[in-house]
Order: C-alpha cells, then sequence, then structure tokens
C-alpha cells in the first residue's frame, strides 16, 4: 500500500506503506521521542515494542518514510462499523508539514476500505492544542471517558480522555 500518488499533501519523497513487526524497534524511537512532550504528565515512554507487537495483533500501523527515514506513523483498528485511530506520531523536527494530515487521511482510507463508517480517537485533555488539529481534519467531540489502565499507570495527573469521531 502506497499512498504517495493519491495524496497531495506528500511531496518531497514521502511514501506510506503498511508497517511490520520488523519496523517496531525503529517504531519505538520515533514515537517516543514525538510524544516526548507528554512528559509533564506521564512518568514513562508512550510505547514499548512489546506493546507495539501486541497492537499489530488487532490493527495496522501506517509509516510515513522520507527516503529510508521514518518520519510519522498512526495505528488504525476497525471495530465493526467504526474505526479506531491512535497513537499519531511525527517525528520532531518533522511537524508542520502535513505529514500527520496526509497519514491520517491514509489511516481513513484504510477504515473505510474495511466497511467502516466513522473514525472516533481519543486525546488526552491537557494537551490543550490536539483537539484543535483533529477539529481541522473533521473530527468533532463526542464526550469524555476516563483514562484506560495503562494510561492511568502513567500517569503523575488527572486527565480525562476526550473523544472524538468523524464520518468517513
Amino acid at each position: 500500500m502506497n499512498h504517495s500518488a493519491s495524496n497531495p499533501a506528500l511531496s518531497a519523497g514521502i511514501t506510506i506503506r503498511e508497517a511490520e513487526e520488523h519496523d517496531v524497534s525503529e517504531m519505538v524511537e520515533m514515537v517516543n521521542a514525538a510524544f516526548e512532550e507528554e512528559a509533564f504528565f506521564v512518568n514513562r515512554p508512550r510505547t514499548s515494542a512489546g506493546q507495539l507487537v501486541e497492537q499489530f495483533r488487532n490493527g495496522h500501523f501506517l509509516l510515513a518514510h522520507q527516503g529510508t527515514q521514518l518520519v510519522a506513523s498512526v495505528y488504525c483498528q476497525v471495530r465493526g462499523e467504526s474505526g479506531f485511530i491512535s497513537m499519531l506520531a511525527v517525528r520532531p523536527g518533522q511537524q508542520r508539514r502535513g505529514l500527520g494530515r496526509a497519514i491520517m487521511l491514509a489511516a481513513e482510507d484504510v477504515l473505510r476500505r474495511a466497511g467502516c463508517r466513522a473514525a472516533e480517537l481519543t486525546v488526552v485533555d491537557v494537551r490543550i492544542g490536539i483537539p484543535g488539529i483533529y477539529r481541522k481534519l473533521g473530527y468533532h467531540e463526542t464526550g469524555t471517558e476516563e483514562p484506560y489502565e495503562e494510561l492511568r499507570q502513567k500517569l503523575t495527573m488527572p486527565v480525562k480522555l476526550i473523544r472524538m469521531e468523524k464520518a468517513l
């Protein structure tokens, strides 16, 4: 799966493909670097090789590369008529170039082709600017929920998850 030709946001040699398990170590490094800005409310890295391998069992990771460098990734999972998107990560220094938008569109396309009518995601309320980014991509807020157990174990302060959704 290569989305570069169908996505005008991708230029300068950016390609998107589905991840494979041999990509895990590179993914861990990039995702954790992208999520370092969450250090003010979590006490551990965002992910681990074990967590990513487990997620491969239930969904798909898409990777964006510029040449041979991994510059962005996202996870998507089909859940009936809805799909779930999470762990959108863009390598520090590569942000604000349209990579996040491009890989989100690719993830939405994967979900759409799998029969999903909507895409759902959650964002942490203390990351104040993040909901606005997703609103620009067509998502709207549908409510809040408590953090899941794995996240609760990492928290250094109380947070809520904001649920967001977009019709596909």
